[in-house]
């Protein structure tokens, strides 16, 4: 009797010991199952949220407003050139973008504040829902009266003809600013006091603009609106001292006050032009602003910002990685 219950007792405690040998290599193989699940659970969410957070960022400030690479333009003056893009988010619209304000309000643009700049004249490409702008933006509105004014015409040849002024600052009856347009030529010529800031906006369809856009300037003295009968101080006090093509990008370059510019869709090397240092005054030596300085706020929250395009992840993908645990898991698997 005593051996056959140590018999049973051997028995039952092998019997014991091979259970749990089985639950526990079941237990691991479920414990390795749940282990790669989780890694490749992590790596593959890190990687979608890694991807959409780059998306996010690019759809905030893609100055394209189609998920690619922003528009650009060639801007040449003698023998310098710089490629620039627009402005804009591609959905906003330029007029209110530019918000020009009327009697009572200065008779200024409130909506580029940020951009404007004392006794500067600039021009920059702006792309919103109505289409693709040129968009010309003169001093800087202060709301108080003050020496510092001044005077400018342009004569733009090769605009857009289905195109025409969305904004015209000023356009009310009196205004010693004048817009015209033909054909050939477009005309728009400025005076303003201090304290004031001034411009206009020509928009067209984005595809209107495929053909080389010409500007002649006359600043002070040479332009058609100068003197202004409302400058305060004398007239060597009411000068344009600057000019500047800026973009979407971010950055701020120099003109020469007398020499025309071209501006040509594509890069400078697509044109046949090639990016030089620029020897015009107020640049840094490479022909962008000194913005640190001379030119004050150049902020572009408007959308001119540009990103990378690539996504951030695990370089070597989210099906990659899959694949390759997948791989791990049936090979541990069939160990067991």
């Amino acid at each position: 009797m005593t051996m056959k219950r140590s018999t049973n007792s051997s028995s039952t405690k092998g019997l014991y010991e091979r259970l749990n040998s089985s639950i526990a290599g079941r237990l691991g193989t479920a414990a390795t199952v749940a282990m790669v699940l989780i890694v490749v659970g992590s790596v593959a969410m890190g990687t979608v949220a890694s991807v959409n957070a780059q998306q996010g960022t690019q759809s905030g400030n893609n100055t394209s407003g189609n998920g690619g690479a922003a528009e650009q333009f060639a801007v040449t003056q003698g023998n310098n050139c710089y490629t620039v893009s627009p402005l804009g988010n591609d959905t906003d619209n330029v007029v209110s973008f530019y918000n020009y304000r009327g009697e009572g309000s200065g008779y200024s643009s409130r909506g580029t504040t940020d951009l404007q700049v004392e006794d500067t004249s600039q021009m920059f490409l702006y792309k919103g829902n109505g289409g693709l702008s040129l968009v010309f933006l003169h001093d800087r509105f202060t709301g108080n009266a003050s020496s510092g004014g001044g005077a400018v015409t342009l004569e733009m040849h090769g605009l857009p003809v289905t195109g025409g002024w969305t904004v015209k600052d000023d356009g009310y009856a009196g205004s010693n600013d004048t817009f015209t347009f033909n054909e050939s030529v477009a005309t728009a010529s400025w005076s303003w006091a201090g304290g004031r800031s001034d411009g206009g906006v020509y928009q067209a369809n984005p595809n209107a603009w495929n053909s080389e856009v010409k500007i002649v300037p006359r600043f002070n003295r040479e332009s058609a609106s100068y003197p202004d009968p409302e400058w305060e101080g004398d007239e060597t006090s009411n000068q344009v001292q600057r000019w500047i093509v800026r973009s979407g990008d971010g950055e701020a370059h120099a003109l020469n006050l007398y020499e025309p510019v071209m501006i040509q869709k594509g890069t400078c090397g697509q044109t046949g032009n090639q990016m030089t240092d620029s020897g015009a005054g107020g640049s840094n030596g490479d022909g962008q602003m000194d913005t640190s300085t001379e030119m004050g706020t150049t902020s572009t929250d408007s959308g001119g910002s540009s990103n990378q395009t690539e996504a951030t992840g695990p370089g070597f993908g989210i099906g990659l990685t899959v694949f390759a645990l997948a791989a791990a898991l049936i090979a541990i698997l069939r160990r067991r």
